[in-house]
């Protein structure tokens, strides 16, 4: 056992135990409301997203903003009165000390029953808006159409870890959802003296159900937790769930939404992709009759580790 100066860590959940049938879904969707209680952040592995769909969109991020503004300044930004997409330069919070350093690529979709995508495909998107930018669209969509399917299933889990029915979410919430997938770039530091309290970006929490990241081994995301900030860094193969403001709301608080924050480093030039899951445009975001918000212990942490721990080693090593 650890001592009691050592940082909590969070919790790996592997997914594909799910696949299993009972009794290990139940034992999954523990999992996750245990960790979605305690921390609002999870890992998750056995999620069946292929290494070779992330890959080449990371890889196409890094080079693009490494490549600099000449590049970036050859996107033809598009609008729309129900998305945008942009690119972001280097973001300034007024309000903090110092500016956020970072810079985005932003990538909208909504699904829509009654409209049909370029492709004829309406399984992932009927609108979707991307800058055009060589080497980004099909890497993108078939990201966007891979996250999108594990956002749905992960929302199914966590309507089972709330004693609802699977179909619950998508039922009242997520059959037209809305997804909103970026590409940050956090520039390396050469500075020493900035390196303590620049920030790629400020403490904040996310706006939608969930969000599923992919970062690259660079490191600086932290997570507050009860008053001390802990590191989130990359374990390879594995994403970082995040539970956000509205999933809190439909909770009653019983989800946790986190503060986090980006610290920049001197250690290189960092990439991540945030992919937001959000509900359908008309979706009324009301506490979820009958779940009542858990009271915090330090207990609930332990129990997500131990229940992971006390898996049989053959359920531990399923993959989808």
């Amino acid at each position: 056992m650890g001592s009691s100066i050592d940082p909590p860590r969070l919790p790996m959940i592997d997914l594909s135990l799910f696949e299993l049938g009972d009794p290990w879904r139940d034992q999954v969707a523990a999992q996750i409301d245990a960790a979605s209680s305690q921390f609002g952040f999870f890992y998750i592995v056995g999620h069946g997203i292929d290494t070779s769909v992330v890959a080449p969109l990371m890889e196409s991020g890094r080079r693009f903003f490494i490549a600099g503004a000449a590049e970036e300044s050859r996107v033809q930004v598009a609008h729309d009165s129900r998305a945008r997409t942009d690119t972001n330069q280097m973001v300034r919070d007024l309000g903090a000390d110092r500016p956020d350093l970072n810079e985005g690529l932003y990538f909208e979709a909504r699904l829509a029953q009654d409209l049909e995508a370029e492709d004829g495909d309406t399984s992932v998107c009927g609108q979707i808006f991307l800058p055009d930018v060589p080497g980004f669209r099909e890497p993108m969509l078939d990201y966007v159409r891979s996250l999108t399917g594990l956002a749905h299933n992960l929302m199914a889990m966590i309507a089972r870890a709330l004693r609802l029915q699977d179909s619950y979410f998508v039922d009242r919430y997520t059959g037209s959802p809305g997804t909103s997938f970026r590409i940050f770039h956090y520039p390396q530091l050469v500075d020493a003296s900035a390196a303590t309290d620049q920030c790629g970006i400020g403490t904040h929490s996310d706006r939608g159900l969930l969000t599923i990241l992919k970062q690259d081994s660079v490191g600086g995301l932290e997570l507050k937790y009860q008053g001390r900030w802990i590191a989130v860094p990359d374990i390879p193969h594995a994403f970082v769930c995040q539970v956000g403001d509205m999933l809190e709301r439909l909770t009653n608080g019983r989800y946790l939404s986190a503060a986090h924050r980006v610290r920049s480093s001197m250690q290189g030039h960092r990439v991540a992709m945030p992919f937001c899951f959000e509900p359908n445009l008309d979706a009324l975001i009301e506490p979820i009759a009958g779940i009542a918000a858990p009271v915090a212990s330090a207990a609930s942490a332990e129990s997500s580790e131990a229940q992971v721990n006390a898996l049989p080693e053959e359920a531990k090593r399923v993959r989808a």
